[in-house]
């Protein structure tokens, strides 16, 4: 059985570190930039931001961020592509969710 020297610990807990970080950016594809744009020219509309920030707010995870983005595209017909979907859900997570 292989041990890690106690030097190397902190190489090992950075590698776990950055691995983690990627698998975070793969769990949201998008572009964040184009989710922006919709969300101003398809949101803003119907809500303001306070929706995302209020105190009990009824999304709660990335999930039921998922699940609320695809709802609203089906109740107001926007006809959202998934590729719109995951910008849309990519700009509110990092803008105001801030899931991991």
């Amino acid at each position: 059985m292989k041990f890690f020297a106690p030097s190397s610990i902190p190489l090992v807990a950075a590698a776990l570190f950055a691995g983690a970080a990627q698998a975070e950016n793969a769990l949201l594809p998008g572009n964040a930039a184009n989710g922006k744009t919709l969300h101003a020219a398809n949101c803003t509309g119907c809500h303001d931001s306070s929706v995302y920030t209020r105190r009990n707010r009824q999304v709660n995870n990335v999930e039921g961020l998922i699940g609320r983005v695809n709802g609203c595209n089906k109740q107001l017909g926007k006809n959202f592509n998934r590729d719109q979907i995951n910008d849309l859900v990519l700009h509110l997570n990092e803008s105001y969710y801030k899931f991991k």
